[in-house]
């Protein structure tokens, strides 16, 4: 009788789509210290995996990345540098005030250029969702969203739509931004 052939459940050559939230939302990472903590991670990251582009957003109790990973089987190591690693470094730097820093986290496949487009909205227009930015000034220079990158390699008007095709926004004259509900648009 022949053994089953391994089935690899992470695939080679593709997009990943990355989540994790804080336990109970506890906002971890609330000082630009906390959040650089994390950055310093998707650095890491990319370096150790020789990734040529990470789409991120740091929030105060969760982040969301986008990356192409060449071996699936890395995502593994992924996960453990952002929860592992961060928690580690995180506990012996600030403490905690919960036994656990990660209540959940999200893998998705990205499968379609659609799908790629809806998924880098989301993550680069995440911090507005949330109000932690006000403008998409602010959310242009914030070290922690990829929107900056995104709107100085495409333009920002191309940035502005991929946020705005995902997330409901609206801009007054002076640059303040209404945010509605995450608009009936699903990620996959």
């Amino acid at each position: 009788m022949q053994g089953k052939a391994h089935q690899r459940y992470w695939p080679n050559q593709t997009t990943y789509f990355l989540t994790g939230s804080t336990f109970l939302h506890f906002p971890y990472f609330r000082s630009i210290g906390q959040k650089y903590l994390v950055l310093r991670q998707i650095g890491t990251i990319q370096k150790r995996f020789n990734l040529s582009e990470v789409v991120y957003s740091i929030s105060i109790n969760h982040y969301h990345m986008k990356f192409f990973l060449d071996n699936g089987l890395d995502l593994a190591k992924v996960k453990q540098i952002m929860h592992g690693g961060t928690s580690y470094i995180y506990r012996k730097q600030y403490g905690m005030w919960h036994k656990e820093m990660w209540q959940s986290q999200r893998t998705l496949v990205v499968t379609s250029e659609a799908m790629d487009q809806k998924v880098t909205g989301y993550i680069i227009g995440n911090l507005l969702k949330h109000k932690e930015v006000s403008t998409f000034h602010e959310l242009a220079a914030s070290p922690f969203s990829s929107y900056g990158s995104i709107a100085r390699k495409y333009g920002d008007e191309y940035a502005r739509r991929l946020v705005s095709s995902i997330i409901d926004v609206s801009e007054s004259s002076e640059g303040q931004l209404d945010t509605r509900e995450l608009n009936s648009h699903t990620l996959n």
